[in-house]
């Protein structure tokens, strides 16, 4: 799946958001099964699915912003820079 993000800070943003997305959602969890060990109901499972699915929503999102970093590198990189294309220009006239 690609999702275009044009911008340095959208990613920035993106990335910090899953990390923090992850975290919050691991460290609840672990809480959650720590507090409820041994006593856990069908409910308790349906809400640590729940958390789960909340902690691979933020590694979703950190891959989606670093990989739009990485693209992003890797684009800047064969994109001619403007004195190149000055050098180019004054070359053929």
């Amino acid at each position: 799946m690609q999702v275009a993000i044009r911008s340095r800070l959208g990613r920035s943003v993106l990335t910090a958001l899953g990390i923090l997305y992850f975290v919050a959602a691991f460290t609840i969890l672990v809480y959650y099964v720590i507090s409820n060990w041994g006593a856990n109901r069908l409910t308790d499972y349906v809400l640590q699915l729940a958390l789960i699915a909340s902690a691979l929503g933020g590694v979703f999102f950190v891959l989606i912003g670093t990989r739009n970093f990485s693209a992003w590198r890797s684009g800047a990189r064969t994109r001619p820079t403007t004195e190149h294309r000055n050098r180019k220009t004054a070359t053929a006239a």
